[in-house]
Order: C-alpha cells, then structure tokens, then sequence
C-alpha cells in the first residue's frame, strides 16, 4: 500500500538456507518433482510470508517480463515508466545477480519517489499457507504414513507410534483414567515429530502425498482466489455506489472530531441499514479483516478537504486513522472486530496514541459479526466504565447477515 520495501528475509534466514540447500533440492526420489517451499519445513519461523519472498526474488525476473507485457497491453502508458528492478536474473556465469530495465507500471511512495509495481498471474496466487507448509505437515502425519511405499520404514513408523499409543493406554488404565481420543492425536503427532528427525526422508513422503493431492490443491486456490477478487473487486464496487447513491454532505466547517463522527455513523448506516453488510461476506462465509475495514472505510472520505491518514505512525505505533485539519484539530479512529481477543486493551491503546499525536478524544468502532460478539463487547465497555461513550465516541456496527429481514417480512 505504500511501497515495495519490505523487512526482506534477513541474514538468519540466508544462513539457515545456506546450511539446508542440499536438503531442498534433494528429493530422495520420492516426490515428482522439487519444491524449494521444503525447505520451510526446517524453519520454525516459517510462514508463508518467508515462502512468497523467497518465490518473488526466485521469479522475478519472470515477474517483470509478465508485468511488463501486460502492462504494455492494457494499461495506458502515463501510468508506466521504464525502472531498474534490481536482481532481476541470475548470472551462472558470474554467479551472481544482475539488474535489468522494465517498463513497468508505477506508484509513487509516501516519499515522492516512483516504485514500480509487479502483477502476479492469479493461478499462482494463495491467500492462505502454501501448499507444503510446516504446519500440515505434522496435522497430516496419518496420511503421510500411508503413502509410504518402503515396507520397513512403513511398518517401523506405525510401530513407533503405535507403541506410544499403547503405553499412553495402559497408564490410564492403571490410573483408572479414561482414555481421551485428543490425548491420542497429540501422542501420535508427538511420536511422529520424533520419528522426523531420525528418518528426515519422511518430509519428501510428504511432499509426495500433498502432490497426489494437487487437484484440491488448485481448488483451493482457485476459491482463495475467487473469495478476495470477490472482496476486493465485486464487494468494494458495491459499496462504492452505494457512497455515491446516498450522497453524503460534507460540513467544512466541523471540527475533525465531528466530522470524524458523522462519517463513521454514515458508515455504520451504510454497512446496516442498506445492506452494505453483504459486501462483508462471500459464499455465506465472513471475509472482513480489519484492514479490509479499513480500506472499505476510506471509501467514506471521497470528496473531502479534511486530511486522512491511514495508519500512520508518530512515535508509539499506527492508529488506524487520523482525521485533520491543520496540527490542533485533528482526531484518532481506531478499528477493531469484536473477535479481536484483545478488544479490552483497546482503550489504552488509543490513549498511548493521543499522546503521541497530541490529539484529545479518540472515535473506536468495533464490528460485531454475531449476537454473541455484540453482547460480550457491550459487557466489556460497560465493565470498563465506558457505557454512556456508546454512540458518542464508541460506536457498535452490527455486521451480521442472520438478523436483517426485508422490509416486506420484518
């Protein structure tokens, strides 16, 4: 949202991938084919945030030519300059990285300075964990043993695990326990993280199961895919005319405060009263973050003189927004969902940001997507103290889809 820089994967990363680069690529005959992804199943602070940086600087080339391709197609060319994307390709020959120029499309950063944009073919695109991740690895240790085609190693890893079964039995039994069905899933997924790191062979067993599972692997995809097209592109167009339709006027001569106020119960009424709520879900399901609320809300503020900042950061964390006019005269709104499992601190958290942005009087919304989200959240202002704030500098946005009839069966 405000530039291509990211925290990179850092020296302890590179180190770890230097030490393991034989383990990702060897893939012991067993599965099909490589996948460098593998190697997250080594790291423990692995994640598929690690597993798209390390794909985007393996492909970037590929990338930019996709990008650039595209962009001289469908995009007009004030919105496209020709940019150095650094290590763009992999010199064998030097064995090193080299740049390269695209034509590429742009944004320009909060800094005035112009960074380019690269686009993502959405076959390859996941919105969830990879395919191959650390995680499914050790919830799918059943179904990895099943594809194990080695008869000894097979039979070995079922005895080990078996065994640890048969112990955790024969102790509650003597401890005239009950014997729990979850106490035995963690037992085997123990032993079988034992079994791991005697037999590492078991990671390309793995791998080989999750291919022969690759059809649901791009069903997967696909409805990750579908579901934030759907959020992004269907839902915000929905919402945009809807901003358009009701037509809010602007008071330019409010405080930052209450024009704060008046926006955001505009889009309270937006969100409850004219089905805006719909734009929040997809196939039935909830699909709302509080980034995606953030952005929807920011839908809100066309055509205003008042300076919005989303998430800006003086000193001691970012605030959602910061409505101002002028360094006097500006106000804090902070988002949250009610599921949010630290919603209670979310009163100190907008004190910490008055001070450092030497603001008074802040607005929090918080979206409830349940009657039981709305309740508790209701309780836990009152128990704060904060009861007679609600619809002044506190405002409940009911979100659910299970409670607003039509107006010709209500």
């Amino acid at each position: 949202m405000t530039g291509n820089k990211g925290a990179a994967l850092g020296k302890q990363y590179a180190r770890f991938l230097y030490r393991h680069i034989r383990f990702a690529v060897n893939s012991n005959n067993i599965s099909k084919s490589r996948h460098i992804e593998k190697i997250m199943l080594l790291y423990d602070g692995s994640g598929k945030d690690k597993i798209s940086d390390l794909t985007v600087n393996l492909i970037k080339g590929f990338l930019c030519s996709y990008t650039e391709k595209f962009a001289k197609q469908y995009i007009e060319p004030k919105y496209i300059k020709k940019m150095v994307v650094e290590k763009a390709e992999f010199n064998y020959g030097t064995e090193s990285f080299v740049s390269r120029e695209y034509e590429l499309p742009y944004i320009v950063n909060e800094n005035g300075k112009c960074e380019y944009v690269l686009l993502t073919p959405k076959d390859m695109l996941r919105e969830d964990e990879p395919a191959i991740n650390r995680k499914d690895f050790f919830d799918s240790y059943d179904d990895v043993r099943k594809v194990i085609d080695n008869e000894s190693l097979r039979a070995y890893v079922n005895n080990y695990i078996g065994k640890a079964v048969f112990d955790y039995e024969n102790k509650q039994k003597q401890n005239k326990k009950a014997i729990l069905e979850s106490s035995i899933r963690k037992i085997e997924k123990q032993a079988f993280k034992e079994l791991v790191r005697e037999y590492p062979i078991l990671y390309d067993y793995y791998i080989k199961y999750v291919e022969n599972n690759s059809e649901q692997v791009c069903i997967d995809a696909r409805e990750e895919c579908n579901e934030e097209l759907m959020k992004f592109y269907e839902n915000s167009k929905t919402l945009i005319s809807m901003f358009h339709k009701l037509g809010y006027i602007s008071n330019e001569k409010l405080e930052a405060r209450e024009e704060a106020k008046c926006r955001l119960k505009f889009f309270k009424h937006i969100i409850e009263d004219c089905d805006g709520y719909r734009a929040l879900y997809y196939n039935g399901k909830q699909i709302a973050k509080e980034t995606d609320l953030q952005r929807l809300f920011k839908l809100v503020w066309y055509g205003t003189s008042y300076k919005v900042d989303a998430e800006p950061n003086n000193g001691r964390g970012e605030a959602d927004f910061i409505v101002s006019k002028g360094s006097r005269n500006q106000n804090i709104i902070e988002f949250k969902l009610a599921s949010n499992s630290k919603l209670e601190h979310v009163f100190t958290q907008v004190k910490i940001y008055e001070a450092a942005n030497c603001s008074e009087g802040s607005l929090i919304a918080i979206f409830c997507f349940s009657e039981e989200e709305m309740s508790d959240s209701i309780k836990m202002i009152n128990d704060k103290g904060y009861g007679t704030s609600i619809g002044e500098s506190i405002f409940l946005i009911d979100c659910r889809n299970d409670n607003k009839k039509s107006a010709s069966i209500a």
